[in-house]
């Protein structure tokens, strides 16, 4: 699925909120801010990296996407549910692989940092609310795209993340 259909599939399957953050659910107005707030220190952080997605990071060839705040709701969005969490976004899925998270920080592996910056502190603060959060790829075989993925439970229950786009032609 190319970048546009996948950006056309997630605003005719989801709803649009604040112009950032796509629900699937009734959302809870505290929920859709902190997701829009995330998607808001995500961007920062990439800009700070020299990468506009803190998802795909360093490893996309391309910097046209940032990433979006996206809210589940209640279900089972927990790592071992990947499918769920993009059949419930309306996209469609290729191969799985799982994105490691660097630690204590929680930021994808994805990202070079030699150096940390305050976006990207300021960033990995907001990641620390969020609970069992989980990073993954989903690769069409027949696309250069990739759909990355950031899942975590809010103390405030449901749950959410971020969902980016990166490009990586050898497929």
């Amino acid at each position: 699925m190319s970048v546009s259909a996948t950006i056309h599939r997630l605003s005719v399957h989801a709803k649009l909120v604040h112009g950032r953050v796509l629900a699937v659910q009734t959302s809870p107005t505290d929920q859709i801010k902190y997701f829009d707030d995330l998607a808001v220190a995500a961007s920062r952080a990439g800009d700070s990296l020299l990468c506009t997605s803190i998802l795909a990071g360093h490893s996309s060839e391309s910097d046209e996407f940032c990433d979006v705040g996206v809210w589940l709701g209640e279900g089972n969005f927990g790592k071992g549910n990947e499918t769920l969490v993009l059949d419930t976004l309306g996209l469609k899925h290729g191969t799985i692989t799982s994105v490691s998270l660097a630690h204590p920080t929680n930021i994808p592996t994805t990202v070079r940092v030699t150096s940390t910056t305050t976006e990207l502190d300021a960033f990995a603060q907001k990641l620390a609310a969020l609970k069992e959060l989980h990073c993954f790829s989903s690769r069409s075989p027949s696309s250069s795209d990739v759909i990355y993925s950031l899942i975590g439970k809010s103390a405030a229950g449901g749950w959410g993340g971020l969902v980016g786009i990166g490009t990586e032609s050898d497929y």
